[in-house]
């Protein structure tokens, strides 16, 4: 016969057992908390306010767009290139807004300042908006690899808005360098590759605008 204190013993440790389970399914269901992390891209500090091109850009009218960027940086997530043919999508960086949006206001704001003018429309305009002159974008590369090098490869063409045509097209490669795995750094380096971009076609539009 299986004595009084045996089965004490049985039942503490049921209960013992029961509890040690409603404990770890209570830790399981507990909320943790989100790791993920929201960038966006900035206008850089350079550019805040119009640099010698200004004074001869006479204030030009100029229509951005449109603007492309390539169906793999269509989405949230922060993405890496692992390797030529490879890339990463990051678990818990993510974009603050759809990243050609965040694009174009940047180089919008960047080509402002180096031409000293406002008047900037974004791809589409009204057709009584007054147009200068447009520049058409299409980025084929814009990411950080995993060693923290950043890449910015952008076909543009300036057109002229009177029906000319093209006046002038050309391939920007600029390269920056951010701390590898770190999203902050990067994005800050993506920025500041947008700056170079604005400030090679700041160039060209002072340029034809002088002839």
């Amino acid at each position: 016969m299986i004595s009084r204190a045996s089965k004490f013993m049985k039942v503490e440790i049921g209960l013992a057992a029961i509890v040690f389970a409603i404990a770890g399914c209570s830790s399981i269901l507990e909320p943790r908390p989100d790791p993920t992390k929201f960038y966006v891209l900035t206008a850089t500090s350079e550019s805040a306010a119009p640099n010698a091109a200004s004074a001869k850009s006479g204030g030009a009218s100029l229509g951005l767009g449109p603007v492309n960027l390539p169906a793999y940086l269509d989405r949230p997530e922060v993405v890496t290139r692992a390797t030529p043919n490879r890339i990463e999508l990051s678990r818990v960086d993510r974009w603050g807004e759809p990243l050609r949006e965040n694009f174009v206001q940047v180089l919008s704001r960047d080509l402002a300042a180096k031409l000293g003018t406002q008047r900037i429309a974004i791809y589409p305009w009204y057709d009584t908006t007054p147009i200068d002159l447009q520049v058409q974008v299409d980025v084929y590369h814009f990411e950080a690899d995993a060693q923290g090098k950043v890449q910015l490869t952008a076909k543009w063409t300036i057109i002229d808005a009177g029906g000319k045509g093209a006046l002038y097209t050309d391939e920007s490669n600029i390269t920056q360098t951010a701390k590898p795995g770190d999203a902050t750094d990067t994005a800050a380096a993506l920025s500041r590759a947008v700056n170079e971009l604005s400030g090679s076609i700041a160039t060209q539009v002072t340029r034809l605008r002088s002839q």
